[in-house]
Protein backbone atom coordinates (compact mmCIF):
# COMPACT_ATOMS: atom_id res chain seq x y z
CA UNK A 1 0.00 0.00 0.00
CA UNK A 2 1.38 3.33 -0.98
CA UNK A 3 2.15 6.06 1.65
CA UNK A 4 -1.36 8.17 2.63
CA UNK A 5 -0.17 11.33 3.17
CA UNK A 6 -1.52 13.23 5.85
CA UNK A 7 -2.00 10.35 8.06
CA UNK A 8 1.32 10.69 9.88
CA UNK A 9 -0.15 14.49 11.14
CA UNK A 10 -3.21 12.71 12.19
CA UNK A 11 -1.25 10.75 14.48
CA UNK A 12 0.44 13.89 15.65
CA UNK A 13 -2.50 15.67 16.69
CA UNK A 14 -3.67 12.37 18.15
CA UNK A 15 -0.76 11.91 20.11
CA UNK A 16 -0.81 15.85 21.23
CA UNK A 17 -4.79 15.35 22.35
CA UNK A 18 -2.91 11.90 24.28
CA UNK A 19 0.17 13.77 26.09
CA UNK A 20 -1.94 17.32 27.05
CA UNK A 21 -4.68 15.37 28.53
CA UNK A 22 -2.08 13.61 30.76
CA UNK A 23 -0.51 16.39 31.39
CA UNK A 24 -2.95 18.99 33.03
CA UNK A 25 -4.10 18.96 36.15
CA UNK A 26 -7.81 19.10 36.51
CA UNK A 27 -9.34 22.12 34.94
CA UNK A 28 -12.58 23.72 34.38
CA UNK A 29 -12.68 22.90 30.94
CA UNK A 30 -12.94 18.72 31.50
CA UNK A 31 -16.06 19.42 32.94
CA UNK A 32 -17.51 20.77 29.98
CA UNK A 33 -18.55 18.91 26.73
CA UNK A 34 -16.11 20.13 24.29
CA UNK A 35 -13.71 18.36 26.00
CA UNK A 36 -14.72 15.08 24.46
CA UNK A 37 -13.65 16.79 21.28
CA UNK A 38 -9.88 17.33 22.56
CA UNK A 39 -9.41 14.87 25.18
CA UNK A 40 -6.91 11.91 25.48
CA UNK A 41 -9.66 9.11 24.94
CA UNK A 42 -10.71 10.88 21.97
CA UNK A 43 -6.95 10.93 20.18
CA UNK A 44 -6.82 7.24 21.07
CA UNK A 45 -10.13 6.87 19.20
CA UNK A 46 -8.32 8.54 15.93
CA UNK A 47 -5.36 5.82 16.21
CA UNK A 48 -7.92 2.96 16.57
CA UNK A 49 -9.79 3.98 13.17
CA UNK A 50 -6.80 4.64 11.26
CA UNK A 51 -5.68 1.42 12.81
CA UNK A 52 -8.53 -0.77 11.72
CA UNK A 53 -8.67 1.29 8.31
CA UNK A 54 -4.64 0.39 7.53
CA UNK A 55 -4.73 -3.26 8.91
CA UNK A 56 -7.67 -4.48 6.46
CA UNK A 57 -6.59 -2.62 3.74
CA UNK A 58 -3.79 -4.22 4.08
CA UNK A 59 -5.25 -7.63 4.83
CA UNK A 60 -7.56 -7.15 1.96
CA UNK A 61 -4.74 -6.49 -1.24
CA UNK A 62 -3.17 -9.57 0.30
CA UNK A 63 -5.93 -11.79 0.06
CA UNK A 64 -6.94 -10.14 -3.34
CA UNK A 65 -2.97 -10.74 -4.50
CA UNK A 66 -2.49 -13.92 -3.58
CA UNK A 67 -5.24 -15.72 -2.76
CA UNK A 68 -4.80 -16.20 1.32
CA UNK A 69 -2.99 -14.30 3.95
CA UNK A 70 0.02 -15.20 5.07
CA UNK A 71 -0.83 -15.15 9.33
CA UNK A 72 2.71 -16.29 10.09
CA UNK A 73 4.31 -13.05 8.07
CA UNK A 74 1.58 -10.82 9.24
CA UNK A 75 1.69 -11.53 13.38
CA UNK A 76 6.05 -11.33 12.78
CA UNK A 77 5.56 -7.72 11.04
CA UNK A 78 3.38 -6.84 13.97
CA UNK A 79 5.86 -7.94 16.82
CA UNK A 80 8.87 -6.56 14.57
CA UNK A 81 6.53 -3.34 14.72
CA UNK A 82 5.25 -3.11 18.32
CA UNK A 83 7.64 -5.28 20.42
CA UNK A 84 10.40 -3.51 21.15
CA UNK A 85 9.84 -0.03 22.40
CA UNK A 86 7.25 -2.53 24.58
CA UNK A 87 9.93 -4.64 25.93
CA UNK A 88 11.86 -1.60 26.90
CA UNK A 89 9.20 -0.10 28.72
CA UNK A 90 8.08 -3.13 30.75
CA UNK A 91 11.79 -3.33 31.77
CA UNK A 92 12.14 -0.43 33.21
CA UNK A 93 8.87 -0.79 34.80
CA UNK A 94 9.87 -3.62 36.37
CA UNK A 95 12.75 -1.76 37.51
CA UNK A 96 10.67 1.47 39.23
CA UNK A 97 8.18 -1.16 41.09
CA UNK A 98 11.69 -2.98 42.51
CA UNK A 99 13.22 -0.25 43.56
CA UNK A 100 9.73 1.48 45.03
CA UNK A 101 9.86 4.52 43.09
CA UNK A 102 6.44 3.56 41.53
CA UNK A 103 3.63 1.27 43.11
CA UNK A 104 4.60 -2.31 42.75
CA UNK A 105 1.66 -4.10 41.12
CA UNK A 106 3.21 -7.24 39.58
CA UNK A 107 -0.15 -8.74 38.68
CA UNK A 108 -1.30 -5.93 37.10
CA UNK A 109 2.09 -5.95 34.97
CA UNK A 110 1.99 -9.59 33.76
CA UNK A 111 -1.78 -8.72 32.90
CA UNK A 112 -0.41 -5.93 30.81
CA UNK A 113 2.34 -7.62 29.41
CA UNK A 114 0.02 -10.35 28.66
CA UNK A 115 -2.16 -7.36 26.55
CA UNK A 116 -5.23 -7.93 28.59
CA UNK A 117 -5.13 -4.53 30.90
CA UNK A 118 -8.29 -3.16 28.89
CA UNK A 119 -9.80 -6.25 31.55
CA UNK A 120 -7.47 -5.42 34.87
CA UNK A 121 -9.33 -5.33 37.60
CA UNK A 122 -9.27 -1.51 39.34
CA UNK A 123 -7.58 -3.33 41.95
CA UNK A 124 -4.66 -4.11 40.22
CA UNK A 125 -4.58 -0.70 37.53
CA UNK A 126 -1.34 1.55 37.95
CA UNK A 127 -1.14 4.96 36.48
CA UNK A 128 2.15 3.64 34.50
CA UNK A 129 0.81 1.23 32.95
CA UNK A 130 -2.86 2.92 32.69
CA UNK A 131 -2.32 3.70 28.52
CA UNK A 132 -1.59 -0.37 27.55
CA UNK A 133 -5.27 -0.54 27.84
CA UNK A 134 -5.29 0.66 24.14
CA UNK A 135 -2.48 -1.49 22.99
CA UNK A 136 -4.15 -4.57 24.32
CA UNK A 137 -7.14 -3.84 22.87
CA UNK A 138 -5.11 -3.41 19.26
CA UNK A 139 -3.39 -6.80 20.19
CA UNK A 140 -7.18 -8.84 20.26
CA UNK A 141 -7.85 -7.22 17.27
CA UNK A 142 -4.90 -8.38 15.80
CA UNK A 143 -5.19 -11.64 17.04
CA UNK A 144 -8.83 -11.99 15.60
CA UNK A 145 -9.64 -10.16 12.79
CA UNK A 146 -7.11 -11.82 10.15
CA UNK A 147 -8.15 -15.11 11.15
CA UNK A 148 -11.77 -13.98 10.27
CA UNK A 149 -10.46 -12.18 7.04
CA UNK A 150 -8.96 -15.42 5.87
CA UNK A 151 -12.01 -17.93 6.27
CA UNK A 152 -14.60 -15.15 5.14
CA UNK A 153 -15.13 -14.39 1.25
CA UNK A 154 -17.76 -12.01 1.12
CA UNK A 155 -17.14 -8.65 2.08
CA UNK A 156 -20.68 -8.09 2.64
CA UNK A 157 -20.32 -10.93 5.64
CA UNK A 158 -17.52 -8.53 6.80
CA UNK A 159 -19.38 -5.55 7.06
CA UNK A 160 -22.32 -7.22 8.64
CA UNK A 161 -19.82 -8.57 11.25
CA UNK A 162 -18.64 -5.12 11.73
CA UNK A 163 -21.98 -3.58 12.15
CA UNK A 164 -22.73 -6.54 14.62
CA UNK A 165 -19.97 -5.54 16.49
CA UNK A 166 -21.10 -2.11 17.07
CA UNK A 167 -24.25 -2.97 17.86
CA UNK A 168 -23.49 -5.11 20.74
CA UNK A 169 -20.87 -2.03 22.21
CA UNK A 170 -23.77 0.30 21.58
CA UNK A 171 -25.97 -2.39 23.73
CA UNK A 172 -23.52 -3.34 26.28
CA UNK A 173 -22.49 1.21 27.04
CA UNK A 174 -26.57 1.21 27.81
CA UNK A 175 -27.78 -1.61 29.24
CA UNK A 176 -24.99 -3.57 31.00
CA UNK A 177 -21.93 -0.96 31.69
CA UNK A 178 -24.37 0.57 34.27
CA UNK A 179 -24.55 -2.90 36.49
CA UNK A 180 -23.06 -2.32 39.88
CA UNK A 181 -20.84 -4.86 39.35
CA UNK A 182 -18.58 -3.58 36.41
CA UNK A 183 -17.81 -0.46 38.36
CA UNK A 184 -14.79 -2.58 39.81
CA UNK A 185 -13.49 -2.43 36.30
CA UNK A 186 -12.92 -0.01 33.30
CA UNK A 187 -15.73 -1.77 31.51
CA UNK A 188 -15.82 0.85 28.83
CA UNK A 189 -12.24 -0.74 27.78
CA UNK A 190 -13.72 -4.38 27.45
CA UNK A 191 -13.17 -5.78 24.13
CA UNK A 192 -16.88 -5.16 23.47
CA UNK A 193 -17.50 -1.91 23.51
CA UNK A 194 -13.73 -0.65 22.82
CA UNK A 195 -13.90 -2.44 19.47
CA UNK A 196 -16.06 -0.28 17.83
CA UNK A 197 -13.82 2.26 16.60
CA UNK A 198 -11.52 0.29 15.20
CA UNK A 199 -13.95 -1.63 13.40
CA UNK A 200 -15.25 1.55 12.29
CA UNK A 201 -12.00 2.06 10.26
CA UNK A 202 -12.57 -1.61 9.21
CA UNK A 203 -15.73 -0.99 7.19
CA UNK A 204 -14.13 1.92 5.99
CA UNK A 205 -11.52 -0.32 4.39
CA UNK A 206 -13.90 -2.79 3.09
CA UNK A 207 -16.43 -0.39 1.47
CA UNK A 208 -14.34 2.45 0.66
CA UNK A 209 -15.10 2.84 -3.37
CA UNK A 210 -18.70 2.30 -2.29
CA UNK A 211 -19.18 4.84 -0.06
CA UNK A 212 -17.06 7.60 -1.88
CA UNK A 213 -19.28 6.70 -4.92
CA UNK A 214 -22.52 7.49 -3.01
CA UNK A 215 -20.59 10.58 -1.05
CA UNK A 216 -18.19 11.77 -3.81
CA UNK A 217 -18.60 15.83 -2.42
CA UNK A 218 -15.64 16.99 -0.32
CA UNK A 219 -18.48 19.50 1.65
CA UNK A 220 -20.97 16.29 2.41
CA UNK A 221 -18.07 14.59 3.73
CA UNK A 222 -17.11 17.58 5.94
CA UNK A 223 -20.33 18.13 7.04
CA UNK A 224 -20.47 13.89 7.97
CA UNK A 225 -17.25 14.77 9.88
CA UNK A 226 -18.70 18.06 11.63
CA UNK A 227 -22.20 15.83 11.99
CA UNK A 228 -20.22 12.71 13.76
CA UNK A 229 -17.46 14.21 15.45
CA UNK A 230 -19.23 16.73 17.59
CA UNK A 231 -22.52 15.15 19.01
CA UNK A 232 -21.11 15.23 22.74
CA UNK A 233 -21.89 18.66 22.22
CA UNK A 234 -26.04 17.91 21.29
CA UNK A 235 -26.04 14.32 22.67
CA UNK A 236 -28.09 13.97 25.93
CA UNK A 237 -26.29 13.39 28.74
CA UNK A 238 -27.96 9.72 28.97
CA UNK A 239 -26.40 9.12 25.73
CA UNK A 240 -22.77 10.81 26.26
CA UNK A 241 -21.25 6.94 27.08
CA UNK A 242 -22.02 6.27 23.40
CA UNK A 243 -20.80 9.53 21.80
CA UNK A 244 -17.43 8.08 20.96
CA UNK A 245 -18.91 5.36 18.84
CA UNK A 246 -20.65 8.33 16.73
CA UNK A 247 -17.50 10.68 16.87
CA UNK A 248 -15.59 7.55 15.60
CA UNK A 249 -17.54 7.51 12.30
CA UNK A 250 -16.84 11.27 12.29
CA UNK A 251 -12.73 10.19 11.78
CA UNK A 252 -14.23 7.84 9.34
CA UNK A 253 -15.31 10.72 7.19
CA UNK A 254 -11.99 13.29 8.12
CA UNK A 255 -9.76 9.83 7.11
CA UNK A 256 -12.22 9.43 3.79
CA UNK A 257 -11.38 13.27 2.89
CA UNK A 258 -8.05 12.82 2.80
CA UNK A 259 -8.06 9.54 0.79
CA UNK A 260 -10.20 11.35 -1.71
CA UNK A 261 -7.68 14.48 -2.01
CA UNK A 262 -4.30 13.02 -2.19
CA UNK A 263 -3.07 15.84 -4.30
CA UNK A 264 -4.71 19.14 -2.81
CA UNK A 265 -3.14 21.92 -0.81
CA UNK A 266 -4.72 21.11 2.48
CA UNK A 267 -2.93 17.48 2.68
CA UNK A 268 0.23 18.71 0.96
CA UNK A 269 -0.09 20.65 4.14
CA UNK A 270 -0.96 18.19 6.57
CA UNK A 271 2.20 16.56 5.13
CA UNK A 272 5.03 18.67 6.36
CA UNK A 273 7.91 17.22 7.52
CA UNK A 274 8.03 18.19 11.25
CA UNK A 275 4.48 17.19 11.63
CA UNK A 276 4.91 13.84 9.98
CA UNK A 277 7.64 12.73 12.03
CA UNK A 278 5.53 13.46 15.46
CA UNK A 279 3.53 11.07 13.74
CA UNK A 280 6.02 8.70 12.61
CA UNK A 281 7.44 8.79 16.42
CA UNK A 282 3.89 8.37 17.53
CA UNK A 283 4.06 4.88 18.84
CA UNK A 284 7.01 5.37 21.00
CA UNK A 285 5.67 8.76 22.40
CA UNK A 286 2.23 6.93 23.58
CA UNK A 287 4.62 3.90 25.09
CA UNK A 288 6.79 6.00 27.17
CA UNK A 289 4.69 8.61 28.07
CA UNK A 290 3.67 6.22 30.33
CA UNK A 291 6.83 6.47 32.47
CA UNK A 292 6.67 9.75 33.04
CA UNK A 293 3.13 11.04 32.10
CA UNK A 294 1.27 8.44 33.78
CA UNK A 295 -2.34 9.08 33.26
CA UNK A 296 -1.80 12.42 35.19
CA UNK A 297 -0.04 14.70 36.90
CA UNK A 298 0.65 13.61 41.02
CA UNK A 299 3.63 11.77 41.29
CA UNK A 300 6.30 13.10 44.21
CA UNK A 301 8.91 11.75 41.68
CA UNK A 302 11.22 13.98 39.89
CA UNK A 303 11.09 12.36 36.39
CA UNK A 304 7.21 12.39 36.71
CA UNK A 305 7.21 16.15 36.99
CA UNK A 306 6.95 19.00 34.75
CA UNK A 307 8.53 20.12 32.16
CA UNK A 308 11.12 17.09 32.32
CA UNK A 309 8.25 14.69 31.64
CA UNK A 310 7.70 16.30 28.65
CA UNK A 311 10.85 16.38 27.68
CA UNK A 312 12.14 12.58 28.95
CA UNK A 313 9.24 11.42 27.29
CA UNK A 314 10.05 13.19 23.53
CA UNK A 315 13.63 12.16 23.60
CA UNK A 316 12.98 8.68 24.67
CA UNK A 317 10.36 8.07 21.54
CA UNK A 318 13.18 9.65 19.59
CA UNK A 319 16.36 7.82 19.98
CA UNK A 320 14.06 4.86 20.25
CA UNK A 321 12.53 5.56 16.80
CA UNK A 322 15.95 6.24 15.04
CA UNK A 323 18.14 3.51 16.86
CA UNK A 324 15.72 1.03 17.79
CA UNK A 325 12.25 1.02 15.69
CA UNK A 326 13.81 1.93 12.55
CA UNK A 327 16.16 -1.16 12.69
CA UNK A 328 13.17 -3.90 13.49
CA UNK A 329 11.30 -1.74 10.64
CA UNK A 330 14.23 -2.33 7.71
CA UNK A 331 13.64 -6.27 8.77
CA UNK A 332 9.62 -6.04 8.70
CA UNK A 333 10.31 -5.21 5.11
CA UNK A 334 11.50 -8.60 4.70
CA UNK A 335 8.39 -10.47 5.81
CA UNK A 336 6.10 -7.89 3.26
CA UNK A 337 3.70 -9.78 1.36
CA UNK A 338 2.24 -7.02 -0.97
CA UNK A 339 4.03 -4.38 -2.76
Amino acid sequence: MKYIKGFDTLRAISIAMVVTAHSLPNLWIQDHRIWYLISGDTGVLVFFVISGFLITTLLLKEKRMNGIINLKKFFARRFLRLLPPLVIFYLAILVLMTTGLIQETYIGLAISACYLYNFVPNKFYTAELGHTWSLALEEQFYFSWPFIISFIKEKRTLLVLGAFAILFSLLFLLFIYPIEFLGHFKAHRWFIPAISPIMIGAMLAIAKDQISEVISKNWLLVIGLVFFYTTPLYFPKELLMISPIFQSFGIAFLLLLILNNQGSTGVAVLNNSATSYIGKISYGIYVYQGLFLRTGPGSDQWFQQFPQNIILTLVCAILSFEFLEKYFLKKKKSYSVVN
